[in-house]
C-alpha cells in the first residue's frame, strides 16, 4: 500500500568512524583507527547547477551540476591527543599521536626549579625534547615543562630546558609525591602541509546489525576544533569533512575514480 514502509532498514545509532592514511582506506578498522564516541554523523550533499536562460522572463532551458557540495559532519566527544590534532589539521595517523596513560610519582621535591627524580621505571620511555607535565595534587597547579636530559639509574633524573623551570613562587611547589607524565604537543596554526586522509564509516542497522558502510577515499579535515570547559552539557569537538574527487595519482583512482564518496548498503 502506497506510504508503507517496504523494509525495516531503517537508521538509528550512533556510527563508528575511522580516520587514517589515504593508501590504507581498506585496511581502516574499529581497533586502530577509530576516534572513539562521536553523535549525530551526517553526510549531505548541496550540489550547485551553472543554468543557461532566454528570453525576455529568462526560462532556464538547460542546466549542468558543477559541484556535489558533499559535507559530513559529527561531533567528537574524547579529547584525546590523535583527535586533537586531527581537529588542528594535523596527520595524526602515526605512533606518535597513539594515547599516553603512564603517571608517575616523584620522588623528590624539584630542585633549584629544574631537577626532579622519579622512583618509577621509566626506562625510555623519556628523551631529550620531551615534555612532560607536573601535577602537585589533583589541582589546577600544573606546570608544563620541556626536558632537557634524562638519566637513568636508581632513580631517574630528570632536567628541565632553560626557560621550563618551575615557578618561583611559594603558593605553587612541587614536592616529593606530585604526578608527572609525558605530553605531546599539538601546534594550532601555522601549518602549511594539509594531509589529505581516508574515512571509513561503519552504522549498524537496528533491525538485525546490518552494516551501512561509506568510503570516503580523500578528505580534508575542514572544521573541528573546538574546547570547552561548560557545565551545562559535555563539550565535543565539531568535525566537518569535506571530500574530494579523485584523479590519476591517487591511491584508489583506479578503482573509484572521481567519486568523492562510496556507499555500501544492503
Amino acid at each position: 500500500m502506497a506510504g508503507l514502509a517496504k523494509t525495516k532498514s531503517f537508521m538509528l545509532s550512533a556510527a563508528t568512524i575511522m580516520i587514517g592514511p589515504a593508501n590504507k582506506l581498506h585496511q581502516l578498522n574499529p581497533q586502530e583507527h577509530s576516534i572513539g564516541l562521536a553523535k549525530n554523523f551526517q553526510m549531505t550533499a548541496d550540489p550547485t547547477y551553472v543554468e543557461l536562460t532566454q528570453g525576455l522572463n529568462n526560462v532556464t532551458v538547460m542546466s549542468v551540476k558543477n559541484s556535489e557540495g558533499l559535507r559530513a559532519s559529527f561531533e567528537v566527544y574524547e579529547y584525546t591527543l590523535r583527535n586533537l590534532a586531527y581537529a588542528a589539521g594535523l596527520d595524526a595517523s602515526g605512533v606518535d599521536f597513539d594515547p599516553i596513560d603512564t603517571i608517575w610519582v616523584t620522588a623528590s621535591d624539584v630542585q633549584t626549579n629544574k631537577t626532579v627524580t622519579v622512583a618509577s621505571d621509566i626506562t625510555d620511555s623519556l628523551q631529550s625534547g620531551d615534555y612532560v607535565f607536573l601535577q602537585n595534587g589533583i589541582d589546577d597547579k600544573v606546570h608544563i615543562a620541556k626536558v632537557a636530559t634524562v638519566e637513568y639509574d636508581t632513580v631517574t633524573t630528570i632536567t628541565f630546558a632553560q626557560g621550563y623551570e618551575t615557578p618561583s613562587s611559594e603558593d605553587v611547589t612541587f614536592p616529593a609525591g606530585c604526578r608527572i607524565g609525558k605530553v605531546k604537543r599539538v601546534n594550532v596554526g601555522g601549518s602549511l602541509v594539509q594531509p589529505e586522509m581516508g574515512v571509513k564509516v561503519v552504522g549498524l542497522l537496528p533491525k538485525d546489525n546490518a552494516p551501512f558502510t561509506i568510503l570516503m577515499p580523500k578528505v580534508k579535515i575542514t572544521r573541528g576544533l573546538g574546547v570547552a570547559f561548560q557545565t551545562d552539557n559535555f563539550g565535543n569537538l565539531p568535525f566537518e569533512l569535506t571530500p574530494y574527487a579523485g584523479v590519476p595519482g591517487d591511491p584508489f583512482y583506479g578503482e573509484y575514480g572521481e567519486a568523492v564518496a562510496i556507499l555500501f548498503p544492503r
